[in-house]
């Protein structure tokens, strides 16, 4: 056995400890040796304490060491002496007590036969993630203590998890192995490991010995069932590595692998499927059940088969939802394990001494945002995204959602908690309600219905008529109602108005219709025909939060269309109209005042301003949109005096605000009044 170590003066004894004679189980010590290469420690390892060991141990120091291990491996391969060889290339591994029991007899089951131990970290997640959440040295020795390893070295599965390189390992490819085992002339013909790659810690040197043993047609991967070597916290090059780091060794060392090799690395398949040995002991059966049950997502093979049913009762689903965010309803149970898992992620970095978040990971699936699949990751970052909003954590929040759309772009809790962020306060259904409320409407015409929840919001003795083709009223209405299940172009040309107004002007025009810049023109058309010069015209869906919202071709849920080129068609042609919308989430309301039913600007150039507006793209004002769209605040004060100064609250309404009685009883908004206007 080949074991390399550098500056490992805390975590190579566990290690060397796990090697020795009188921790392994079913091999008598003068069945095999330990060669350790010292690969330039600073100070070198205490050759007393190898000394000590149980065992045939030896220590070879390199002094003149490279960074990488490739050549240290390569010398205690020509120092070894036994017809089967391990190699570890990393000697901050704790093993199991069968390690080399049943490698020695999967080395003897094929000619080729390659024996692969499965990697794992201590501790309950990839320890990338787990730095960052404070896992510590401290903290791991704590962890071995409880497990009282030296004396059942099979509890370590209780306290670890796979690493990437392994993730459900007995089921899907693996990329490497950190205990490979071959015969004495496989190793030979492989040439040992390429000292070419010589960057700290050997970038992909281990996977490139991997690589390069199934090359050999005739190869047979043989995996070690129940036995595993786990990864000590040591300050690795990588592994021990800040994530954003690893990504830049990722990048450098797949270079450095080309340059070598000629192509890109790319991951192994051993032909045929592994032959498996040894025993499963009781601390791994959790983990293989859910790797047979549940796969890892970046996998596309089903150890079950694609027509396995899971086992799991709907009461098991809500149990563990409940568990991670007290909200129902999660489609399935990786969904909740997902979530489960980000969510403790999110509570060990908050509170390291939170008992039940520590063992999460290593029970569920260990997913990461790299996964290649775009709906995970968007996944990934929304429900992170949400969490941190329940933390009240807004920049990682809003950073999240839009994370999560950039890989699925039809979110609609993204762009729902966005639009909100971007425009706080009260909603366009409020503000409808208080405009209804303030304008004593007579009259109220809407355009587009839906199931009826702005309408609903009328008072007589107000009359309401709602034009919508597709209408499913749900609501109870309150004013006197007309719902006309066809379209405005249907409705207007059939004159239905006249009657209904009576010879009245139209109080009120809301335009929430087909969402295209043409039609919503042709609708307020249509309105300012009806109205007079109290009358008020309403949009909504003006502000939209980003390109693909506004597509003309409804791509999403969240959608707004291109009505805003109707606010800045109506700037152009009429500058007789007081044109302001109010930043009201989700996306907006514009208000139209000072219309003149008598114009036929519009009617005249409607063709024209179609084609002027209708090609504009969104890009071209999305920087601007406060000037574009006259936004204005999310303030009654600011709206109201803008409509006061219009002249369209009703006389009753004025003569009312204008009394001694009516002050007195508002003083408080008459006091914020008059502050808002100093």
């Amino acid at each position: 056995m080949v074991v390399v170590v550098y500056n490992m003066a805390r975590e190579a004894p566990r290690t060397l400890h796990s090697l020795s004679a009188s921790y392994q189980r079913h091999i008598d010590q003068d069945n095999y040796e330990v060669i350790v290469v010292d690969n330039g420690s600073n100070p070198p390892l205490d050759a007393e304490l190898v000394a000590a060991l149980k065992g045939n141990f030896r220590l070879i120091r390199v002094d003149r060491a490279s960074p990488s291990p490739a050549r240290a491996v390569n010398l205690g391969l020509s120092e070894a002496r036994g017809e089967v060889i391990g190699v570890m290339i990393d000697g901050a591994r704790v093993v199991t007590p069968g390690l080399l029991h049943f490698a020695r007899h999967g080395a003897r089951l094929y000619d080729k036969a390659v024996v692969a131990t499965l990697g794992w970290y201590l501790g309950n997640d990839f320890q990338g993630r787990s730095i960052q959440c404070a896992y510590d040295c401290a903290r791991e020795d704590a962890l071995l203590a409880a497990v009282d390893w030296p004396n059942d070295g099979y509890r370590l599965f209780e306290i670890g998890v796979m690493d990437e390189s392994s993730v459900d390992g007995w089921f899907q490819p693996i990329t490497e192995s950190n205990a490979l085992f071959m015969r004495r002339e496989l190793w030979n013909l492989l040439g040992g490991l390429d000292e070419r790659f010589d960057a700290p810690g050997g970038g992909l040197v281990n996977l490139d010995t991997f690589c390069r043993v199934f090359e050999w047609p005739d190869a047979e991967l043989v995996i070690l069932l129940g036995e595993a070597t786990f990864h000590q916290l040591h300050g690795g090059t990588n592994t021990n590595a800040p994530l954003d780091r690893q990504r830049d060794n990722w990048i450098q060392w797949s270079k450095q692998y080309e340059k070598i090799r000629g192509r890109p690395y790319q991951m192994s398949r051993s032909r045929p499927a592994p032959t498996f040995i040894g025993t499963l002991p009781q601390p791994a059966l959790a983990r293989l059940v859910r790797a047979a049950v549940h796969p890892h997502s970046r996998h596309f093979e089903k150890p079950l088969s694609v027509a396995f049913k899971n086992p799991l009762t709907r009461s098991a689903i809500e149990k563990i939802v409940q568990a991670s965010s007290r909200r129902r309803g999660m489609r399935s149970v990786m969904a909740a394990c997902k979530r489960l898992v980000r969510v403790a992620r999110l509570i060990r970095e908050r509170d390291r001494n939170e008992p039940e978040p520590q063992l999460t990971p290593s029970l569920v699936e260990q997913w990461q945002p790299d996964d290649p699949l775009d709906a995970h990751r968007a996944n990934y970052h929304l429900e992170l995204a949400e969490s941190h909003r329940r933390l009240g954590e807004t920049e990682a929040m809003a950073s999240n959602y839009r994370a999560a759309l950039t890989f699925n772009s039809n979110l609609p809790e993204a762009h729902h908690y966005l639009a909100k962020l971007r425009m706080p306060g009260d909603d366009y259904r409020v503000w409808l309600e208080r405009l209804y409320v303030s304008l004593v409407p007579e009259t109220v015409v809407e355009i587009g219905v839906g199931q009826g929840e702005s309408l609903a919001l009328l008072r007589p003795p107000t009359i309401a008529i709602g034009i919508d083709p597709a209408a499913n009223v749900v609501v109870p209405f309150k004013a006197k109602t007309h719902i006309f299940a066809e379209t405005s172009d249907e409705f207007f040309a059939q004159r239905r108005t006249d009657k209904l107004l009576a010879g009245r002007p139209l109080s009120i025009g809301f335009i929430d219709g087909l969402h295209l810049y043409e039609q919503v023109l042709r609708d307020f058309i249509y309105l300012e025909a009806c109205c007079g010069p109290r009358s008020v015209i309403l949009f909504h869906d003006t502000v939209p939060l980003n390109q693909t919202v506004q597509s003309r071709i409804r791509k999403t849920l969240f959608y707004t269309g291109d009505v805003w080129k109707t606010v800045l068609c109506l700037k152009h042609y009429r500058e007789d109209l007081d044109i302001f919308t109010i930043a009201a989430p989700l996306s907006g309301l514009t208000v139209v005042t000072g219309l003149n039913p008598k114009s036929r600007v519009l009617t005249r150039n409607y063709e024209e301003a179609v084609a002027r507006f209708i090609d504009l793209p969104f890009s071209e004002i999305e920087s601007d949109l406060d000037t574009t769209l006259n936004l204005v605040p999310n303030d009654w004060r600011i709206v109201r005096a803008r409509l006061e100064a219009r002249g369209v609250f009703p006389d009753r309404v004025r003569r009312q605000r204008t009394s001694p009685k009516f002050w007195m009883a508002n003083l408080r908004d008459f006091y914020r009044t008059i502050s808002g206007a100093n």
